[in-house]
């Protein structure tokens, strides 16, 4: 499978999750208007589902240094929020311990900084 087809593939399940919107087979996604930070949520979410939270977070990380924006910045904090909510339980069972998170969240600080 060629990356072209493969990003398609991502964007046409990212804009059915994110957007509820069903695809349509006459319709195409035009590959050229799909930017960097939204190739990236692809790939991240489907990290994040995963339980993948250490790949997500160097996904994370690298954008942020490629691409310092308030929309990468708001998916950190909201990424590490969210994984403040769950069990020690959970995280340990991720290989990600809670005080990776608190980490994590006064390493983006310096991002914030930059906006």
């Amino acid at each position: 499978m060629d990356i072209e087809k493969l990003i398609e593939e991502f964007a046409m399940a990212f804009a059915k999750v994110l957007f509820n919107k069903e695809e349509k087979k006459s319709e195409k996604i035009n590959i050229d208007q799909i930017s960097s930070t939204d190739i990236f949520k692809i790939i991240f979410n489907k990290s994040f589902h995963r339980g993948d939270y250490s790949k997500a977070e160097d996904l994370i990380f690298h954008e942020l240094e490629n691409n310092n924006s308030t929309e990468v910045y708001e998916v950190a904090s909201e990424f590490y929020n969210t994984l403040l909510k769950k069990s020690d339980e959970e995280l340990n069972k991720r290989n990600f311990p809670r005080k990776e998170i608190y980490q994590g969240l006064d390493d983006i600080k310096r991002f914030k900084i930059n906006l």
